[in-house]
């Protein structure tokens, strides 16, 4: 994902990548559960707090977007998550749009997430195009990527297709090419948008009533992914 981004990032940008880093019995790869997602949450915060003054903006480029609320509350750079931004993008490209999901146990959080995002009326459908039990190749994934977006066109109305999941970056525009409709990169259209909020200055908006505590939890949140023993439970 980080090479992809800088392949297309404009002169004087670069991207990083931070990951978090699987254990024994985790792995960041497969969000299946809120269990998972709650790990996860936590990790992530912690790697953008401790990143804050490194980087002009982050990008949560899981399709979860796990954190992404807290670290805009934290941080004073603009912060967005692939899904959030994908699925606006999409809303504005067409009448109805399907998402690609990797599995359908992880759908019904999703369908929870439209709703709060306020698009819940333009998803056409979630449709998964592997359970996780294939290694396909690229050409083999390509193809069932094709076909599954293909069933989302014709049987649900999807106008635009989104990519669910960050590691399918570089898929987009070859299953474009076969589809004849827009089809979403979800990493790829999160970094321009976050190249656009950089060159704008444009953060994320905060109420004058709000600053107070806003200040007061990132010094006890600041506290708290430092030293904090909650961390701890997870470093088996």
């Amino acid at each position: 994902m980080e090479d992809a981004c800088n392949k297309i990032a404009a002169a004087g940008t670069t991207a990083h990548g931070k990951c978090i880093q699987d254990q024994s019995d985790f792995s960041s790869y497969k969000v299946f559960c809120y269990v998972d997602l709650a790990i996860c949450t936590v990790k992530a915060i912690k790697i953008a707090w401790q990143n804050r003054t490194n980087y002009d903006g982050i990008i949560v480029a899981g399709f979860s977007d796990v954190g992404v609320d807290a670290m805009k509350e934290l941080l004073e750079i603009p912060v967005l998550g692939i899904a959030e931004s994908s699925y606006h993008l999409a809303a504005l490209l067409g009448h109805r749009f399907s998402v690609l999901t990797g599995t359908s146990k992880w759908t019904p959080p999703k369908h929870d997430y439209v709703k709060a995002l306020g698009v819940e009326g333009k998803v056409a459908s979630f449709r998964s195009y592997t359970e996780w039990d294939t290694n396909d190749s690229f050409g083999e994934l390509k193809q069932r990527l094709i076909n599954v977006a293909k069933t989302c066109i014709e049987k649900d109305g999807a106008e635009v297709i989104v990519l669910g999941g960050g590691p399918l970056v570089g898929y987009g525009k070859l299953i474009e090419a076969e589809l004849g409709i827009p089809v979403i990169d979800p990493t790829l259209a999160t970094f321009k948008l976050m190249e656009s909020l950089i060159d704008l200055a444009i953060l994320t908006a905060r109420l004058d009533a709000g600053k107070f505590l806003f200040q007061s939890w990132a010094i006890l949140m600041a506290r708290f992914l430092t030293t904090g023993p909650g961390l701890t439970m997870w470093n088996n």
